[in-house]
């Protein structure tokens, strides 16, 4: 499972003023402290900043470097901003989140072959965000094939399957799992993604929800999410989840987890 810590988000209040007062001593200690429960990589967003989004994104890039050894993401809904960050990085592990068939993907190709990192595929159209597993899968076989034509590698590719808020659409979640049955049936080396917080959004006791979701998708197949790494209650489950799904030998690592929490 590849964890790509959610922390460093500017949609998050705490994060995003930490990001405007430039607070280095707070945004180190979210990368250090992910760094530290186990984040293969870091997702840094800094949209919410406006303007100020290039200068605020190479400076927390610039400090995650500086105090982990964690894989970057850089999410932006700017190609120019991905574009202008990726130099920084100087061959750190890296995926580009994101592209879907109508943003970005021209633009960013050329950098996602020329690199080889990884990139999040967003099944999303020319209709829009797609409702239906028949939908997200469609929209997500064009994209993987319009990368790989190009020399992107399965196992580059992160395709996201939208899990939505359980609150608004109480379907959103059979659908997410469905969506990663079908990729992962077809497609065994392509990596799916989530970002895990999304399907509890509105609701009360989030991680109860966020765990339930993330036990029955580890069981369809996913294989990578971004989450709060830092929540010991999601590590566990997490593990127990693997242990379940027949992909933790002897259950070392639940095990592992387990001591770890006591």
């Amino acid at each position: 499972m590849i964890l790509i810590g959610e922390k460093l988000n500017s949609s998050i209040p705490k994060t995003f003023q930490a990001m405007q007062a430039g607070d280095g001593a707070y945004i180190k200690h979210l990368i250090t402290t992910q760094a530290a429960a186990g984040a293969d990589y870091l997702d840094i967003n800094t949209a919410i900043c406006g303007t100020d989004e290039l200068k605020k994104m190479q400076w927390v890039v610039g400090l995650a470097l500086a105090h982990a050894s964690c894989g970057i993401m850089i999410d932006s809904p700017s190609a120019d901003i991905i574009l202008q960050t990726i130099p920084l990085l100087h061959g750190r592990k890296c995926i580009i989140n994101s592209v879907s068939l109508t943003e970005r993907l021209d633009a960013l190709l050329p950098t996602i072959v020329d690199t080889q990192c990884g990139v999040v595929a967003l099944p999303i159209g020319e209709n829009g965000m797609p409702k239906t597993t028949a939908e997200k899968f469609a929209n997500a076989e064009k994209l993987i094939a319009m990368l790989s034509m190009q020399g992107v590698k399965h196992e580059n590719i992160y395709v996201d399957v939208l899990a939505e808020a359980l609150a608004t659409d109480d379907a959103s979640g059979p659908i997410a799992i469905e969506t990663i049955k079908a990729i992962k049936g077809k497609y065994p080396h392509v990596h799916v993604t989530c970002g895990l917080s999304n399907v509890s959004f509105g609701l009360p006791k989030r991680v109860h929800l966020n765990n339930a979701f993330l036990a029955a998708a580890v069981f369809a197949g996913l294989d990578s999410a971004i989450l709060d790494v830092t929540n010991a209650t999601t590590k566990l489950a997490l593990y127990a989840s693997l242990a379940v799904a027949g992909q933790d030998e002897y259950c070392m690592n639940y095990l592992k987890e387990v001591r770890r929490d006591v």
